[in-house]
């Protein structure tokens, strides 16, 4: 008897610690049924300079495609893309200008940055693009696609802190793996039913995060993705 081979969920992710604190606990939950991997873009391509609405879902099949993995796009069953909010929808009030310590920083009352005008740049390129992909189901001709938020980032949501310093990332992710490899229901639980949850749908999990500046508190609704896998165990 041949057995069936799995379907890949692909897991495009900003950063390393993303990688770190979620590949094997999701390995560990849908692999009964599914190829888990990540793929690390190495940045926010949706506050990339370079990135627009005209070539944003071909940056994505190129990632979809890179490493030299040789699948079609019939192998995967979906690609979910996880992104940091960043507080992009914010309004332009609460962009303050800091030039005292001339530093970018994300605090409850807003962003703080030296020149407020690189700020609402990046946000209206940032809203263009989360907007339209949030509303793509397909990439690379015919791949289900759907695109998660953490708010205002993944340690926002994770271990409620705001701003973690780079070189602090990869411990925290590595205590997280760490809290729940042993204790995947707890994992569910935490991100399903925790306060930060949004628990509506996917098009209304969008509309919330867009408005009363919900894209700097702290967010997610990546609790979509487990009770989709997580019930199909």
């Amino acid at each position: 008897m041949i057995l069936a081979r799995k379907k890949v969920v692909l897991f495009i992710v900003e950063g390393f610690s993303e990688k770190e604190s979620l590949e094997l606990l999701l390995s560990e939950l849908f692999g009964n049924n599914s190829q888990v991997i990540f793929e690390v873009a190495q940045g926010d391509i949706t506050s990339d300079k370079h990135s627009s609405q005209n070539n944003i879902k071909s940056k994505i099949t190129e990632l979809i495609k890179s490493s030299g993995r040789k699948f079609k796009p019939a192998d995967y069953k979906e690609v979910i893309h996880l992104v940091d909010m960043d507080a992009a929808f914010v309004s332009e009030d609460s962009i303050h200008s800091d030039t005292l310590n001339n530093v970018f920083s994300y605090r409850n009352d807003g962003i703080y940055a030296p020149d407020i005008q690189s700020v609402k740049d990046r946000n209206k390129r940032k809203q263009a693009l989360l907007k339209l992909l949030s509303q793509t189901s397909k990439v690379y001709n015919s791949v289900p696609y759907r695109v998660f938020y953490f708010s205002c980032n993944l340690e926002h949501v994770l271990h409620n802190e705001i701003e973690v310093e780079d070189y602090a990332k990869v411990q925290y992710a590595e205590n997280f793996q760490d809290l729940y490899i042993d204790d995947l229901e707890g994992f569910i639980d935490f991100i399903c039913n925790s306060d930060f949850s949004v628990k509506l749908d996917y098009a209304n999990s969008w509309n919330f995060i867009q408005e009363n500046n919900n894209s700097i508190k702290r967010f997610t609704n990546f609790n979509i993705v487990l009770k989709d896998y997580s019930l199909k165990r």
